[in-house]
């Protein structure tokens, strides 16, 4: 600041002298409080941000606010998660006809499904009888006895092993779906062992 703007920012009181300043260096100071802005939301986002712990989406099936929580916050508690971590869940995906989407719904859903997939971002997935039979014939999923060989005396398990029927299970069976619900375990799933622990979650085991 030059000597003879100073003089005159003494010269000046009370609202003429703000008005002085933000009439001749307003853009300084919207510099300075952008940078702020900017600084202080990094540090918002760092200490505020959750880390995703296991990946579940829900496809060619819809629920509830209830059940919604029950699949997410209701297993971090079981799992003892911190605040930190969260359980993600993807939902809106529909892969086929039968799920009563339109052509171009579909075409989105299963591109949204396959990136999640190459980005190793999915783990489990919830599904309808047709998802279930289209993924399967895929080879989208692990054989869930690798995960663990308990799961291979259930009634449940599908014959390859790679599908569990989870229909009669307590969360889904009070969420009142029409059909079938199965439960399959993406084969690059980035979480296996969480993944694992969520079976036994909805098996109350």
């Amino acid at each position: 600041m030059k000597s003879a703007d100073l003089a005159t920012l003494r010269a000046l009181h009370g609202r003429k002298r703000w008005e002085h300043i933000w009439a001749y260096y307003k853009l300084p100071i919207i510099g300075i409080l952008i940078v702020l802005y900017i600084f202080g939301y990094a540090a918002y986002r760092h200490f505020t941000k959750k880390e995703a712990v296991l990946y579940v989406s829900l496809v060619n099936i819809s629920a509830g606010s209830d059940l919604t929580g029950q699949l997410t916050d209701g297993f971090a508690q079981y799992a003892h998660l911190t605040k930190k971590q969260q359980v993600n869940l993807l939902t809106g995906l529909m892969i086929n006809e039968t799920a009563n989407a339109d052509e171009q719904y579909v075409y989105a859903s299963e591109l949204k499904l396959l990136a999640a997939v190459s980005a190793q971002q999915l783990d489990v997935i919830l599904m309808d009888t047709a998802a279930r039979e289209q993924l399967q014939d895929e080879a989208y999923f692990l054989d869930l006895r690798t995960l663990d060989a308990d799961f291979g005396s259930l009634d449940e398990l599908s014959a390859d092993g790679v599908t569990l029927d989870i229909s009669d299970t307590p969360l889904i069976a009070q969420a009142g779906f029409e059909g079938s619900v199965y439960l399959g375990v993406i084969a690059n799933a980035p979480h296996p062992e969480r993944a694992a622990a969520y079976i036994r979650y909805l098996l109350k085991w």
